[in-house]
């Protein structure tokens, strides 16, 4: 254990059994740790897609900090982390949220990256065509004499 650690630490810690080695580190290091977890929360709970942004970059955003809390000890259960996630969402994707949820769907954070954004893509696709046909007929209206 002590090959591991700065020359300082092995230093303090030569003399100590290694029980006595983990409680001192953990007490050097506990305070950093807490601090990052309420930075990372923080974060996560500030997390929120604007419309024209892309979920899946904003997906995977909320992975890394919900994978970065389960790197230093604070696991969150996964469907708090994928509700989360479908709150962060705006109003554009409730059709999504509601027949997600109505369906009791239970999926993994990566299933649930896919499934939004094929949810992004169909809904996208909808609206272009909602768009050219909305311009097309006020293009007929306009050059039909009165």
């Amino acid at each position: 254990m002590l090959s591991s650690m700065s020359l300082e630490l092995q230093r303090q810690h030569e003399h100590m059994l290694p029980y006595e080695m983990l409680t001192h580190l953990k007490s050097l290091y506990a305070s950093q740790a807490q601090t990052m977890e309420y930075e990372i929360l923080r974060d996560l709970f500030k997390c929120e897609l604007h419309d024209g942004s892309k979920v899946s970059e904003h997906v995977l955003n909320m992975i890394g900090l919900i994978e970065r809390l389960a790197s230093i000890g604070t696991v969150i259960p996964t469907n708090v982390s994928t509700n989360q996630i479908l709150q962060s969402l705006p109003s554009s994707f409730e059709n999504f949220i509601v027949n997600f949820n109505m369906n009791n769907t239970k999926v993994g954070l990566p299933e649930l990256r896919n499934k939004l954004k094929t949810y992004e893509s169909s809904t996208a696709k909808v609206k272009s065509v909602l768009m050219v046909s909305s311009s097309a007929k006020s293009s007929k209206w306009k050059n039909k004499p009165q």
